[in-house]
């Protein structure tokens, strides 16, 4: 298996649709012929771990400014992370989770943030981060907010910096608002 770390303007297609066939493993489409990586102004990297080649295990990276109760941080967040059924249980998400936790760290944030499903809360935890209580990421745009609580999702965060980790309550029961593009969310 070969780990292999791959930047928006680096990506290319047999690699996105490689991903895309990963993802949807997880997240079936649809039909969807949706583009890799969406809503690109965000996404940083991806670190893809492969096997003879195939992707078995992805996590993307995204980064944007969040202005939150008269504060701005930089944040950085997790999105796409999938490892392909065949190879669950062997540990190798918790592996690919603790290298883009370091990538994370390395680019020095205020914050990180991003949702998941109430059962992987422990695996993300076990990574670094924490469900804030009762927050609640809003993603879309102003006119069309995509809400994580409409979707039955959980906020995750890990507080970098020492602004962040000040203003922390602050997080708690609250909206935290992203204007990422329609129908997005991390």
């Amino acid at each position: 298996m070969v780990l292999v770390q791959y930047f928006r303007e680096c990506l290319d297609a047999q690699m996105a649709a490689q991903i895309l066939a990963l993802e949807e493993t997880a997240w079936p489409a649809d039909g969807e012929n949706a583009p890799f990586p969406p809503a690109p102004e965000t996404y940083v990297t991806s670190f893809v771990l492969l096997d003879d080649g195939r992707a078995i295990c992805h996590v993307g990276i995204r980064k944007s400014s969040l202005s939150h109760k008269e504060q701005t941080y930089l944040a950085y967040g997790l999105s796409e992370v999938v490892t392909h059924p065949q190879y669950q249980n062997q540990g190798l998400g918790s592996k690919m989770l603790k290298v883009a936790r370091q990538f994370i760290l390395d680019h020095r944030p205020d914050i990180s943030i991003f949702t998941c499903a109430p059962e992987r809360v422990s695996f993300y935890t076990r990574g670094g981060w924490q469900a804030v209580p009762g927050a609640c990421f809003v993603g879309g745009t102003p006119e069309k907010p995509f809400r994580s609580d409409a979707l039955g999702l959980i906020t995750m965060m890990m507080f970098c910096s020492g602004k962040a980790k000040q203003h922390r309550s602050e997080f708690e029961n609250a909206d935290i608002v992203f204007s990422l593009g329609e129908n997005q969310l991390w």
